[in-house]
């Protein structure tokens, strides 16, 4: 199966070539850093200890991942880092995000020959993948070359689920060679050890996405910072996709009526959506600015075309959406804000973040709406309750408190790990 596995990447991979290449022209990183897809990862000096190799699929894990590096180092200051992401955007925020002596790259193609270049290059002292990744020639070679692999944050979601069961002669051998699974649940455990891992190396240490930090930055401050005014009631839309931007706007359209000063953050999930969300306010006639260039000022819309500050900006709304949910995509981080004391709304898809969804529904601090209406009848109902409003805020702010802690089991647990004599 893994020869077969390994025929179609390769496939794959030559049939992207034209796409990679035509992206490549609009992305600059892409150009730069092509090689790092081949196996040629940044070097270390020959004096440096073995790195801790992380992999990050995209800005989500990498800020997962930040909260690991930050209780590792409290436990093994000084082990460099290989902070690897899968896209542009996630290997941006990697750079930014490894200490003095580490290195940021893109995570190579899952081919024997890629990963095994990749390995020689980096010598990592262990590989950690962060939330579900399952490689199976990357785990094949580290387990050849007594690369102990930690899977942290682990999740398998029931969407993913029935799918990763239809190639377990695949995923089962791939999982043997991991060496502690450190899964969100209960549920996500028990269906890890369905897929093949084995139960003894299988912990639950909860979801780190609990432990991201909370926004220092008073919401005032952050709002002076955006344009926007002080004292009026603004919207977040964060994480949105494709179809749910429309839907935003007609619900925002309708609450004007009943408060007219309400201004609006939409901000979509992925960069390559900034220019059609723009021309989509740009066709409806809504003046409407630009993250990007500058403060908001007068105009109602503020569209968020920056990456990584959506955590931060969460905490300068009065009312948040999480995006993701009213659409089949699983939903997006749902603690972020709550986590700044805000309101959560969200609507019916939330596979990826369920537990979170059923934590903040049975707590009051948040609201599953299923359409425009819905959303539109709960900022309303929100807006309108100004203790309503500020209660709802406050035991969001209480739940992510008391979920806090899994990063430091994590990080305990992957020390344990490097510390032994095969680590």
């Amino acid at each position: 199966m893994l020869w077969l596995y390994s025929a179609l990447l390769s496939l794959a991979a030559l049939a992207a070539i034209p796409v990679a290449l035509f992206l490549s022209l609009r992305d600059p990183d892409l150009r730069r850093h092509w090689g790092e897809r081949l196996g040629g990862t940044p070097l270390f000096p020959d004096e440096s200890p073995s790195p801790v190799w992380i992999q990050a699929v995209s800005v989500g894990e990498v800020q997962v991942a930040r909260r690991i590096l930050e209780e590792m180092g409290k436990i093994l200051p000084g082990i460099p880092v290989l902070l690897s992401s899968t896209t542009p955007a996630g290997r941006r925020l990697s750079a930014r995000s490894v200490p003095e002596g580490s290195r940021a790259c893109f995570f190579p193609l899952d081919l024997p020959a890629t990963v095994r270049r990749c390995l020689r290059r980096v010598r990592p002292r262990a590989l950690v993948l962060v939330e579900t990744e399952i490689w199976p020639n990357l785990l094949r070679e580290c387990f050849l070359s007594g690369v102990p692999v930690i899977l942290a944050n682990g999740r398998i979601s029931t969407r993913s689920f029935p799918r990763y069961r239809r190639i377990r002669s695949l995923v089962a051998p791939a999982l043997e060679k991991v060496d502690l699974c450190c899964m969100q649940s209960q549920e996500d455990a028990e269906r890890i050890r369905a897929l093949g891992a084995p139960p003894d190396r299988i912990r639950v240490t909860g979801n780190m996405k609990w432990d991201l930090p909370v926004p220092d930055a008073p919401a005032g401050e952050v709002r002076r910072d955006l344009g926007l005014p002080e004292e009026a009631p603004v919207l977040v839309a964060g994480s949105t996709a494709e179809g749910e931007d429309e839907v935003l706007l007609n619900a925002w359209s309708a609450l004007l009526n009943d408060f007219p000063d309400l201004r609006l953050v939409l901000a979509p999930r992925h960069p390559h959506r900034f220019e059609k969300v723009a021309r989509l306010l740009a066709t409806r006639g809504i003046p409407f600015a630009r993250r990007s260039r500058g403060p908001a000022g007068a105009s109602p819309v503020l569209l968020l075309d920056s990456v990584g500050e959506l955590r931060r900006v969460y905490g300068a709304g009065t009312v948040c959406f999480v995006g993701g949910s009213l659409v089949s995509r699983g939903g997006q981080n749902l603690m972020e804000p709550a986590a700044a004391g805000r309101p959560v709304l969200f609507g019916p898809r939330t596979e990826n973040f369920a537990d979170a969804a059923r934590s903040l529904l049975e707590a009051g601090a948040g609201f599953r709406i299923v359409d425009g209406d819905s959303l539109a009848a709960a900022v309303r109902r929100l807006l309108s309750d100004s203790s309503a409003l500020e209660e709802a805020g406050r035991r969001g702010r209480d739940l992510v408190s008391r979920n806090r802690g899994a990063a430091e089991r994590t990080a305990g647990m992957i020390a344990q790990i490097l510390r032994s004599p095969e680590g």
